[in-house]
């Protein structure tokens, strides 16, 4: 298990507020050569802004909560 908790102060130069985030990683191996895992991502809010541009008119872009499952095979 892996967990990683985050927490970014606001810029006010870029008009981002603080946040705090966590991801999450379990992972256990089924047979020697195979890995499952299940990862959560921004798990603390549905959403939060990064960042905003100062030079260029984009739309500011909010980083959504996710959550993924991977399968690793070697041979």
């Amino acid at each position: 298990m892996d967990i990683w908790l985050r927490y970014v102060d606001r810029l006010p130069s870029l008009d981002v507020d603080h946040y705090v985030t966590l991801d999450a990683r379990v992972a256990w191996k089924t047979k020697k050569n195979i890995e499952l895992s299940l990862v959560g991502q921004n798990l603390v809010a549905s959403k939060h802004l990064e960042f905003r541009t100062e030079f260029v008119e984009i739309s500011p872009t909010q980083v959504e909560r996710g959550v993924y499952g991977k399968l690793l095979w070697r041979h």
